[in-house]
Parts: C-alpha cells; sequence; structure tokens
C-alpha cells in the first residue's frame, strides 16, 4: 500500500477547491441561460429531473468512498476527504459544465 504524504493532501485539497470553483462558474452561465428563456412546464420537470439524478449518483459514489474511508493514518483521512467531497460533486460537474458548453 503506498503510504500518503502530506502534499498528496494538499493536491488534494486544491484539485477540489479549483474543481468547485470550474462548477460554480459553469453553473452561473447555465443558470442565467435557462432562468432568461421562457420555459414549458415539461422543461422545468426535466431540469428538476436531471437535479434529482445527480444527487442520487453523488450520494451512491459518496459512500463507495466512505467503504473505503481509511483510519489508521492521520495524513491518509486528511487526503481521503477531498476524494469524497470530489466524488459527491463529479456529478454536478460532469452535467453543469456539459450544459455550459452547449449554447
Amino acid at each position: 500500500m503506498r503510504r500518503t504524504l502530506p502534499v498528496d493532501a494538499a493536491t488534494a485539497w486544491t484539485m477540489l477547491g479549483l474543481r468547485w470553483m470550474e462548477t460554480l462558474a459553469a453553473s452561473t452561465q447555465v443558470v442565467a441561460r435557462r432562468t432568461s428563456r421562457v420555459n414549458t412546464p415539461a422543461q422545468w420537470f426535466a431540469m428538476g429531473h436531471e437535479k434529482m439524478d445527480a444527487a442520487l449518483e453523488a450520494s451512491s459514489a459518496m459512500t463507495r468512498q466512505m467503504a473505503r474511508f481509511p483510519v489508521s493514518n492521520a495524513f491518509a483521512v486528511w487526503h481521503a476527504w477531498p476524494n469524497l467531497l470530489m466524488a459527491g460533486l463529479a456529478p454536478y460537474h460532469s452535467r453543469t459544465t456539459r450544459t455550459a458548453r452547449r449554447r
């Protein structure tokens, strides 16, 4: 098993922060675009359904990460938290950035 170093944890936290900022930037574009147009009830339902799918996928991914959560090494735990959060953010990030790229 590979040893977890403090620099690994710092890199993981930095990558989480960058991914979070990228998601927020894309979501502002998506929200502005979607609220400025006239939407039908079916479109509103589809947007809500997309959010529910992302939430279910995120909770499933975080549950899988929690099953592998280390408890023996403090640095490993510090490194595992951003991986857990990154797994939960991934479904939102992929959907938001994909939608922001579409025009």
